[in-house]
């Protein structure tokens, strides 16, 4: 769903390439931190997505997913999906205590268990090509695909949040604050892009 494709993607690597460069709603002092981040020695059993959404809109299970791109020099782009898992317990939303807003729900996202290892492979696959070559560059996305409501949406700005945890020992970074839906979405497509919850 192209709405919440920019609304909350969290492009990791690529930041100015990319869909921050064109979201008007990431802080500038959040821009340093991600500019140093290396998709190639992230350790992705601890990368978390926050998300801040009004209270009468959900994440299902299967609309959040990464997505990695690898390309060699002079080679096609290879690109994997990961599916996302909701970290559910407090503990991992200890770190958006901050983030919370009255009418608003946050939600915390990461990486299957069962799919670090894969992830890391790409990774060393990455690493092992800046010393033998041919060079491989890797950029990671995190988006939502889909969603839905559990009421009806009232009138006026619809105001959503993102943030990106990079390692446990790091605080959360402010991806996109304050980007209003209404400004993603036509009118016309509401129904058919935010049904009702269980529809």
């Amino acid at each position: 769903m192209r709405s919440l494709s920019c609304l909350l993607r969290l492009a990791v690597v690529s930041v100015l390439a990319g869909a921050l460069a064109g979201c008007l709603s990431t802080p500038i002092t959040s821009l340093p931190r991600l500019m140093r981040l290396d998709f190639a020695t992230l350790n992705m059993s601890e990368v978390r997505a926050g998300l801040r959404l009004p209270g009468m809109l959900r994440v299902r299970p299967g609309d959040a997913t990464m997505t990695i791109r690898t390309r060699a020099a002079g080679g096609q782009t290879t690109e994997d999906v990961f599916v996302l898992e909701e970290a559910t317990n407090d503990r991992e939303r200890a770190g958006l205590a901050g983030e919370e807003r009255p009418g608003f729900t946050l939600s915390v996202w990461r990486v299957a268990v069962a799919d670090v290892p894969r992830i890391a492979a790409i990774q060393q696959r990455v690493r092992e090509s800046m010393e033998h070559g041919p060079r491989v560059r890797g950029s990671l996305e995190i988006k939502v695909s889909g969603g839905c409501k559990t009421a009806p949406i009232p009138a006026g700005p619809v105001l959503m949040a993102s943030f990106l945890k990079p390692a446990r020992s790091e605080p959360y970074i402010t991806l996109l604050e304050g980007l209003d839906l209404r400004q993603l979405i036509p009118q016309s497509d509401w129904q058919a892009k935010l049904p009702a919850c269980g529809a």
